[in-house]
């Protein structure tokens, strides 16, 4: 009878436990159930200065759990699945957004509003993360956040060596002591009250080059400059660094990676 009594209690709690986990499918995006059907996920463009809304609709089988946002600058890597953004000048990319929200029922709408600074300009990654009461989680949702910015300098690089940074598909490999020309435009609409091009060591932030822009508080200046990689830089990742303050005192820094051998 001990015996018997022993193989019921284990097959109760095989029974329960199979139960408490029957639920092996994640939850999905349900768009269609958001208001008018209009997510706001699908691409998001926006302006420095102001707050955005993002709404998504999240269903499931059994339950919801949890919702992750997390908005980060998007230069430097890409995520899975994600389009290429191609050549991007950010700026203020220490800007990020992390909240975890908790979802109930079978069927929830998830939103989150935040405040862009002044100082950032670029592509974000809004990257959601959601999972079911189970644990279940779904594949994540990757969307492009554009910022532009009307506050801070602007820099465009037209031409690097003869080449459009824009047709670049590759990091950028300079040769130590080789020159580089460097032609662009540096504007604002407050003037532009000083500028310079840096090239910085990534190992140690030291500051290998550096040159000013000639300004005299133009509203727009063309730059051609010849930069020199110092014969003796040691090989390694860099970055060249571009930053400029216009006549209201705003101030910005931008650029890109790229490697010296």
């Amino acid at each position: 009878m001990k015996n018997l009594t022993i193989l019921f209690a284990t097959a109760a709690m095989i029974t329960l436990f199979s139960c408490g986990t029957s639920d092996i499918d994640p939850p999905t995006i349900c768009t269609e159930n958001v208001e008018n059907g209009i997510s706001t996920l699908d691409e998001v463009d926006a302006d420095a200065g102001t707050t955005v809304t993002l709404l998504e609709s999240f269903c499931d089988d059994e339950g919801l759990g949890e919702l992750r946002w997390d908005i980060h600058s998007a230069e430097g890597h890409s995520h899975e699945g994600e389009e290429e953004e191609g050549f991007v000048l950010h700026s203020g990319t220490d800007w990020s957004v992390l909240e975890i929200q908790d979802l109930s029922g079978s069927n929830a709408e998830g939103q989150i509003s935040f405040d862009i600074p002044n100082t950032a300009r670029g592509v974000w990654d809004v990257v959601v993360s959601f999972s079911d009461a189970e644990g279940n989680a779904a594949t994540d949702m990757v969307t492009p956040l554009h910022v532009e910015n009307d506050f801070i300098p602007l820099f465009t690089l037209t031409d690097v060596n003869g080449v459009d940074p824009a047709t670049w598909t590759d990091e950028q490999v300079w040769s130590a002591g080789s020159t580089v020309t460097l032609t662009g435009t540096v504007e604002d609409s407050d003037g532009i009250a000083d500028a310079e091009i840096l090239l910085i060591r990534e190992s140690d932030e030291t500051e290998i080059w550096s040159t000013e822009i000639a300004v005299s508080s133009e509203t727009s200046i063309d730059f051609s400059i010849e930069m020199m990689v110092p014969s003796d830089a040691i090989s390694g990742e860099y970055h060249l660094e571009m930053e400029a303050e216009d006549g209201a005192g705003n101030a910005m820094h931008t650029g890109f990676h790229l490697e010296v051998e």
